[in-house]
């Protein structure tokens, strides 16, 4: 229901995510939002990976590692992994794991006070997010106080 106002436009997101995928050369850029034992994909810019509607088990579910997003979520802050290969937090992460994506920035999506989802980049080796003019993380930054106005309709 959160994610309504957001879905009326989806060209429009898709379109964002697929450009900044294109400039920045980033794999995978995605917005999610938080279910109570999953993640799920609202939006994705074109890649083979991941498709709107797919579902990622949170660590709440038997025998599943925590996922990058569940931790943005849990903490309410935006976290960034260089390589996941090397980061015993995170060398059992499914993205990592499944897809080789070993590379993660999300930042938290509040409504209000509450974190609803998060909007993620995902690569497949290390990347600098705070190199180019305007840098991915900037870039990124933005995104997410576009997706949060719009989701109240602002």
């Amino acid at each position: 229901m959160v994610f309504t106002k957001l879905q009326e436009d989806q060209l429009r997101w898709v379109k964002t995510l697929n450009l900044l995928a294109q400039q920045s050369g980033i794999h995978s850029i995605l917005v999610m939002q938080s279910h109570p034992e999953t993640m799920e994909v609202i939006f994705a810019n074109d890649q083979p990976v991941y498709k709107a509607g797919d579902r990622g088990p949170k660590s709440v579910q038997v025998g599943c590692h925590k996922l990058y997003c569940e931790q943005v979520v849990n903490t309410q802050q935006e976290l960034l992994v260089m390589d996941a290969s090397i980061d015993p937090q995170w060398q059992g992460n499914e993205d990592w794991v499944k897809f080789g994506l070993g590379t993660y920035l999300g930042f938290p999506l509040f409504y209000g006070d509450q974190v609803v989802g998060t909007v993620c980049a995902l690569h497949d080796k290390p990347y600098d997010f705070y190199q180019g003019d305007p840098a991915a993380y900037e870039q990124l930054t933005k995104l997410k106080q576009q997706l949060e106005q719009a989701m109240f309709g602002d």
